[in-house]
């Protein structure tokens, strides 16, 4: 072995981190990308609900309600061309179930689905979703108003 491995190593200068402005500019700017980046998700996230939501909205076919019964098995009340018709659904098939040709009975469940408090955690997150990420402030409870008195002239006719 030789002398110099036999000796211990003392270090001739002792180096101490210091912190230098370009490394908190280099932090900075890293925060920066990564908000706009998450900026440009959302919008896009944002975008494509509208216009998922937009093909939903015909005007000849409502969904007015959904109770989910097991796993993926849910019941529909839906409007379509004015009649109030309950459907099953799984993921990969729908069936009419039954017509609701009763004006007495389609104005109690109308009126029901008018006063019922909103139940499932879904409908609040959608809420605060839509609060936090909407431009404009919409009455829900107008617009739902309005449509259940449609409703019911349609089926008082």
């Amino acid at each position: 072995m030789s002398d110099f491995e036999s000796q211990p190593w003392v270090p001739s200068e002792t180096v101490t981190p210091q912190a230098t402005s370009s490394s908190w500019w280099g932090i900075v700017i890293t925060v920066l990308i990564f908000l706009i980046i998450l900026f440009v998700a959302l919008r896009m996230i944002r975008r494509l609900n509208n216009s998922a939501m937009r093909g939903m909205n015909a005007p000849w076919a409502r969904v007015l309600d959904r109770q989910i019964l097991f796993g993926q098995q849910s019941l529909y009340l839906v409007e379509i061309a004015g009649k109030l018709q309950v459907l099953g659904g799984t993921d990969h098939h729908i069936e009419k179930l039954t017509e609701i040709d009763d004006p007495e009975l389609a104005t109690e469940i109308l009126d029901e689905l008018a006063n019922r408090p909103v139940e499932r955690a879904e409908g609040e997150i959608s809420k605060l979703m839509q609060k936090l990420f909407s431009g404009k402030k919409r009455t829900e409870k107008d617009s739902f108003s309005k449509e259940l008195e449609r409703l019911m002239k349609e089926v008082e006719k």
